[in-house]
């Protein structure tokens, strides 16, 4: 449309050249050859101009033209100044048949500022006379032969500046880029920009304007801030600077990536299981945008490490392999992007298995079933993989729960009794097992206590002391204190030595009795008591034996039944003892019957004598009396007996008590003799009489033969004397069956 306004333009001005040439040459024909001045043709008014869109080298001027008819100009002159009016230069328009005119300032230098005016020109019909006019231009020329009009009004009008540099040096730093944050640096290289355009390409998508930047004085590096970006994208920037006549190149950044806001840290971390050299682990996650996960470890709890930093991004679970029997460590799981570490989720702590000594046994039971047996039961734990018993132990102490534990057997594992059939009678014992494999032993466990069956304990605080009945009968009581509660009864032994061997009587006691009175007892002896508790399982030991001497209360009765038996070279007496008084026996002799002497005084008891004094050949007579510090019985009835004539191979002298043996002395069925070296090999006779000096039994002895046994068990309970008789020798004990 421009294009073909300038054209008609051009054409109607061609037109009117043409016209005013033939006029000049008819005026030259017919011009008188007086010259008239021409009064100035009316000015043109509202001159406007502006620069073409575009790169700024052109103005398009309009104004009003104010001639017509006779004045019609017949073209105009434009005046020019890119210097502030100081000088002009000058170009033409075409006339102008209508009421405004145009014209064109081709060549113009881009962004400069042009002061301009316009007047009219009629070519042929000056010279002309200036008045009136208001604006002078420098440089004016006026062709004497041309009319002109007087200047416009000047104006100014700047041409467009040139279209601005492209930036350069266009980049984003990845180290300065977050997730929806970008600076993006720039070199201004241009002065005339009005600003920058900046658009944006987000995943290989459409550039989107995003910003407008205002110009900046001058030049150098620029930088914008973008705070709309995506996270977890790729992006371009283009920008260019522009001006009103357009924009520079278009500036391409290189493609940068958003980070990724980091994952949400992983939890519900737990230890699954775990073996010699291995352990489990499974977590939940919370998020879906990791790209790996870190498996961290710490040996305190604190001070944790990465372990794995790459490891798979979506599975749930991690073995931590080819660790040490028995560590223990401390886990904790993160995620990853690019956009950083998640937190860590929560710590776990968790420790490989170990080969280890085996869990303690328990509820260990003792139970006593005889005095030499106690059984043990007990139960075990169910054993690990890594624990298993290999045996058990048992151990014993008869000291303390605490102190003297000794081993006393090693058990296969699966066993749980054992019996202790090395006790003791009447002992406590403590006990424990463990279990022990070859990592060590278990702890020990509870202990377990029992006290083996056997003869009751030994009764203590004995003692004698004489003292009367309700009835005022003089008695000898003895008292103790029970020492044990399982006792069947008591044995309390009487005797008249510290050995009781002589005159050795036993008595039988109800279980739970702490006294006994001992009677009947002779006056004046000195008795021996000990006692004994017995159950089914034994006897305990024998107190130490205590001792009390019985008073005299009257004269002895007389002994009685005195027999006399001769020897060679001796006089056996025997005599019954009717009384519990004496303090022994005095044994007179004479050699007449009418004067006596002392052969000896006995202890009490005795119902025999070997006199050995006497001569052979001889007639002898006895008589013998009970006596003690009251007085002297009766003498018995006097005996006489004739020793016979003395033979060769007669041995003389006594044999002492330990020369011979008889035992067990008391007894309860038979007692052994072992005959004196020097009655041995003889010929002779053995008799047993009981108290009342009957004899009960009698045996004839062997020549090559020096033990005896016979048999008292049919026998009643009681005193019994055993006399052994040879042709130069004769002995007795006293021996006691009960």
């Amino acid at each position: 449309m421009r294009k073909n306004y300038f054209l008609s333009l051009l054409l109607l001005m061609i037109a009117f050249w043409n016209v005013e040439a033939k006029e000049r040459e008819i005026s030259k024909e017919s011009a008188p050859t007086s010259i008239t001045m021409a009064p100035v043709l009316p000015k043109p008014t509202e001159l406007a101009g502006n620069s073409v869109s575009g790169v700024g080298t052109q103005i398009n001027l309009v104004w009003r033209d104010n001639t017509s008819g006779g004045s019609q100009e017949t073209s105009f002159q434009i005046a020019i100044s890119s210097n502030n009016g100081t000088s002009y230069s000058f170009n033409s328009a075409p006339q102008s048949l209508g009421s405004f005119a145009t014209g064109i300032l081709p060549g113009l230098s881009p962004g400069m500022t042009y002061k301009i005016a316009v007047r009219a020109v009629k070519a042929g019909a000056g010279p002309t006379v200036f008045s009136g006019c208001t604006v002078t231009i420098p440089g004016t020329v006026n062709a004497p032969a041309d009319q002109y009009s007087c200047w416009s009004d000047i104006i100014t009008v700047s041409t467009n500046p040139s279209i601005p540099n492209a930036p350069s040096n266009v980049l984003v730093l990845d180290h300065e880029t977050t997730q929806t944050e970008a600076k993006l640096y720039f070199n201004d290289n241009s002065t005339n920009e009005q600003g920058f355009y900046i658009s944006r390409s987000t995943n290989g998508g459409p550039y989107v304007g995003i910003a407008t930047l205002p110009a900046y004085a001058g030049t150098g590096q620029r930088v914008y801030v973008d705070k709309t970006l995506p996270d977890a994208a790729y992006h371009t920037y283009q920008i260019a600077a522009y001006n009103v006549s357009g924009l520079s190149t278009v500036v391409t950044s290189r493609q940068f990536e958003t980070l990724p806001y980091p994952p949400q840290a992983p939890s519900e971390l737990i230890f699954v299981w775990s073996n010699l050299n291995t352990i489990r682990l499974e977590w939940t996650f919370n998020g879906s945008n990791q790209t790996a996960t870190i498996i961290q470890r710490s040996s305190d709890g604190a001070n944790f490490y990465d372990l794995n930093d790459s490891y798979f991004p979506f599975i749930n679970w991690y073995e931590d392999a080819g660790l040490g029997e028995g560590q223990t460590f401390y886990y904790r799981i993160l995620t990853v992007n690019k956009g950083g570490r998640s937190g860590p989720s929560n710590i776990v702590m968790a420790s490989t298995k170990k080969r280890v000594p085996p869990p303690p046994p328990y509820d260990l039971a003792a139970k006593t079933l005889s005095p030499y047996r106690i059984d043990l039961n007990w139960s075990y734990h169910l054993a690990g993989e890594y624990d298993i018993p290999l045996s058990t132990e048992v151990y014993r102490s008869d000291v303390s729960a605490t102190d003297g534990f000794k081993q006393i057997a090693i058990l296969a594992p699966e066993q749980f009794t054992y019996s202790d059939t090395t006790a003791k009678p009447k002992t406590r014992y403590w006990y424990k097992v463990l279990s022990a494999n070859t990592f060590g032993q278990s702890p020990y466990s509870n202990v377990a206590t029992e006290i083996t069956l056997g003869p009751p304990s030994m009764p203590t605080d004995l003692q004698a002391i004489s003292t009367k009945d309700s009835l005022g009968n003089d008695i000898l009581m003895v008292r103790w204190t029970d020492a044990s509660n399982d006792e069947d009864y008591f044995v309390l032994e009487r005797a008249t030595d510290v050995n009781f061997t002589q005159n050795l009587l036993t008595a039988n006691l109800m279980k739970n009795y702490t006294s006994a009175t001992s009677i009947p007892f002779d006056e004046g002896a000195t008795y021996y008591f000990r006692i004994r508790a017995v159950n089914e399982h034994g006897s305990s030991e024998f107190t130490d034996w205590t001792s009390i001497t019985s008073f005299y209360t009257a004269i002895p009765n007389k002994p009685y039944a005195l027999k006399a038996t001769a020897a060679a070279r001796s006089v056996t007496l025997k005599w019954g003892d009717d009384s519990n008084k004496e303090e022994g026996f005095e044994i007179e002799r004479s050699t007449d019957g009418t004067n006596w002497g002392r052969v000896t005084t006995t202890a009490m008891n005795v119902t025999s004598y070997v006199d050995n004094t006497v001569a052979a050949n001889t007639k002898y007579w006895y008589q013998v009396r009970a006596v003690n510090p009251k007085g002297a019985s009766a003498y018995t009835d006097t005996v006489s007996v004739m020793t016979p004539a003395a033979t060769s191979g007669l041995v003389k002298g006594t044999i002492s008590n330990e020369s011979w043996q008889v035992y067990p002395n008391p007894t309860a069925d038979a007692v052994q003799v072992t005959l004196p070296e020097s009655m041995q090999n003889q010929v002779g006779v053995v008799t047993i009489v009981d108290k009342s000096n009957r004899e009960v039994m009698k045996s004839k002895l062997n020549s090559n033969q020096k033990e005896y046994r016979f048999d008292l068990s049919n026998f009643s309970e009681g005193t019994y004397i055993i006399n052994i008789t040879t042709g130069s020798q004769h002995i007795s004990r006293r021996v006691y069956k009960f």
